[in-house]
């Protein structure tokens, strides 16, 4: 395999898996979001049934779930020559997110909780938003979570492809 297929096939692998999370994300967190609080008739930005935190919340669990299966995928496969990187991928963000799986995944779910969030929370803001239907909330927090994981997945499958820094051993 050349170093040209071998970037496509990293190209395809990272476009075809980002395709399915954002399906998959999509769904899922608005059928649980419309699921948990379709009995409300109004969901305020705090308080008890406040969408403020469960959206801190899941850009956390998301982000750290995605990075930890991602990461781990594609370094399983990398490690296995099932993809050839081609030594680049991931050299963009090693500054920021460590080599180790286990470190990088819950710091991706710090960075989503961290940057995620607030971004749609201020932008609710700035729009007056202040309470939301259930059913607009699902909306809203569906289609966040699919813009997240379409974030998310990609820097995490070149994370997994990453090589490792000197002097740290494989298996």
């Amino acid at each position: 395999m050349n170093e040209n297929s071998s970037l496509l096939s990293v190209q395809d692998h990272i476009r075809s898996e980002t395709k399915k999370n954002i399906v998959i994300n999509l769904v899922l967190n608005a059928a649980i979001a419309y699921g948990t609080l379709h009995s409300l008739t109004e969901i305020s930005t705090w308080g008890e049934h406040g969408y403020g935190k469960d959206l801190i919340i899941t850009g956390f669990i998301l982000s750290a779930i995605l990075g930890a299966i991602f990461i781990g995928l594609f370094r399983r496969k990398r490690n296995k020559e099932e993809i050839i990187p081609t030594g680049t991928e991931g050299l963009a963000l090693a500054w920021l997110l460590p080599y180790n799986p286990w470190l990088a995944a819950p710091w991706m779910g710090v960075l989503g909780a961290a940057l995620a969030a607030p971004l749609l929370l201020g932008l609710l803001a700035l729009l007056g938003v202040e309470a939301l239907s259930p059913v607009a909330y699902a909306t809203i927090k569906g289609i966040w979570a699919a813009a997240l994981s379409a974030v998310v997945v990609p820097i995490a499958i070149l994370q997994g492809l990453r090589a490792p820094p000197a002097g740290v051993l494989t298996s």
